[in-house]
């Protein structure tokens, strides 16, 4: 089990226990009525990194308040240095604006019986703060939805005064789960794989790839943003950081590249027919290149196209239109990339490869195929642990497991006349999934829907899971089918320890 999925069942018994007795984490505690929270994880744009976060909020006495508090994780592998590295992480995530900092640690060690103890202790006769807290633990029991039920003590409360003016952290914006952003259509090895090859050859001296705009499209930007760069515009992407010029080299070399570039072409008797040239990332299952702006009747190009070919518009609204599109998904693109990215550790927080990300574009380099072999373990190891998706499974496994023992045809319609064989109720089945991580564990926020087309429960994680052969199908009486050999593969498989020969 690697240390971010143990921080994530940590993160979500403790604000369990919060819930059902504020007295540890309040000067003055609200009433249980008006307090709610849930477990989540930071971004890792800003260093200092926590492990994981505890989001509360309390709605008495008029303004809702909310309260953010950093949960510093250690294993018994870090030894006591580990505890004295906590006690300073812990007062650094008070000074980057948190309303509170927890340190979990063993609750002894070979050499050390009582280290809470101990800690709590260096804490009071240093620094003295109150919203410090120190909480041990015994060993997870993994029979269990929640492995640290019944194994946290709180040695040393974590206060947090309601009185006081509520500062804002310095926290970038985080994922509203426990796990890593992912995206169905984005989070594919060969897109990382060829973003973060473009961070290591531009990080070495490489000049970015140079696109040959159309004239059509130049006009048309020059319509749309009189002035502006027409790279810096298709790629949305303004500034030259490293990062940035990663992204523009990613984008105009694999996705909106030369030959995509163009919406449409003419035949000799004036039809408009929709420009149909791939990208040149392979999907993750291998089987061909991603499709981008067309495909489907209501994708950017084909709309246009249908338009031009009616008569309802006309090719400088169409190219406008174009680009304005071109724009739009380079920057909803490159948000599920770069969030990828960060979540599976393959970047640090100036946009640089890491040991890991590293690792991950040696292999695909070496091997020519990040989709298979050694590139895809390594991805799919960072996927379920350092993206913590492991944990996201155990839930699914453990809350469907307590349901279907004690009720094995849940969410299944019986045979009728009409319908021979049993039917499950997938929909129904992933809606209880998403009410019981919500409402029971705490580990995800249910927010409102902004518009477009709502999403089903767990909808990105599935597609990205089944696509790389974790899950599969659905099946009564035992839900989402797991495959248990893959996940287990993944999980023991050491990116640090794997020699390069």
């Amino acid at each position: 089990m690697s240390h971010d999925i143990e921080a994530s069942y940590a993160a979500m018994e403790l604000v369990n226990q919060i819930l059902l007795s504020p007295n540890c984490c309040f000067k003055a505690p609200p009433e249980a009525s008006a307090l709610s929270g849930y477990a989540g994880r930071e971004g890792r744009h800003e260093w200092p990194h926590a492990d994981g976060v505890v989001e509360l909020a309390v709605t008495s006495g008029g303004t809702p308040k909310e309260y953010t508090i950093a949960i510093e994780f250690k294993r018994p592998n870090e030894g006591l240095h580990g505890v004295l590295t906590a006690i300073g992480q812990s007062h650094a995530y008070l000074r980057k604006g948190y309303a509170a900092s927890v340190m979990v640690i063993p609750a002894s060690y070979p050499s050390f019986e009582n280290a809470g103890h101990y800690a709590g202790d260096v804490i009071q006769q240093t620094s003295g703060a109150p919203s410090i807290g120190v909480v041990t633990y015994l060993r997870p029991d993994m029979s269990k939805v929640s492995p640290f039920e019944g194994k946290l003590t709180i040695n040393r409360p974590f206060l947090v005064d309601v009185s006081a003016p509520i500062s804002t952290p310095k926290i970038p914006s985080r994922t509203e789960t426990q796990w890593a952003h992912v995206r169905e259509g984005s989070t594919d090895p060969d897109a990382f794989y060829k973003y973060l090859q473009a961070v290591k050859l531009l990080g070495g001296g490489m000049e970015p790839h140079k696109p040959r705009i159309p004239k059509l499209l130049l006009e048309g930007i020059e319509r749309v943003n009189p002035g502006t760069d027409p790279e810096r515009y298709l790629s949305n992407c303004p500034n030259d950081d490293l990062a940035d010029r990663a992204w523009r080299h990613f984008w105009f070399k694999n996705v909106l590249h030369d030959e995509a570039l163009l919406g449409w072409s003419r035949t000799t008797s004036g039809q408009y027919i929709v420009n149909e040239t791939k990208s040149k990332i392979i999907r993750s299952d291998n089987t061909s290149a991603k499709v981008f702006f067309f495909g489907r009747s209501d994708s950017p190009k084909n709309k246009m196209v249908d338009a031009l070919n009616q008569g309802s518009t006309n090719e400088n609204n169409s190219i406008e239109t174009l680009v304005k599109n071109y724009r739009a998904r380079a920057h909803s693109y490159r948000e599920d990339i770069d969030s990828g990215c960060e979540h599976l550790g393959f970047v640090d927080r100036e946009g640089r490869l890491t040991d890991s990300g590293y690792k991950f574009v040696d292999a695909c380099e070496r091997y020519n195929n990040p989709n298979e072999g050694l590139p895809r373990a390594i991805f799919l190891n960072a996927l379920l642990a350092d993206g913590a998706l492991g944990a996201f499974l155990h839930y699914i496994y453990r809350l469907s497991e307590n349901r279907f023992c004690a009720e094995p045809l849940a969410f299944t319609a019986l045979p009728t006349q009409k319908n021979r064989k049993p039917a499950f109720d997938q929909q129904g089945y992933l809606a209880w999934l998403e009410a019981e991580m919500s409402d029971t564990l705490h580990v995800i926020r249910k927010v409102s829907r902004r518009g477009g087309t709502e999403r089903k429960p767990f909808q990105a994680e599935l597609a990205v899971l089944r696509s790389l052969g974790v899950v599969g199908g659905f099946r009564t009486g035992m839900g989402l089918v797991i495959n248990w050999s893959e996940f287990q593969e993944s999980l023991s498989f050491s990116k640090s320890s794997h020699q390069y020969n």
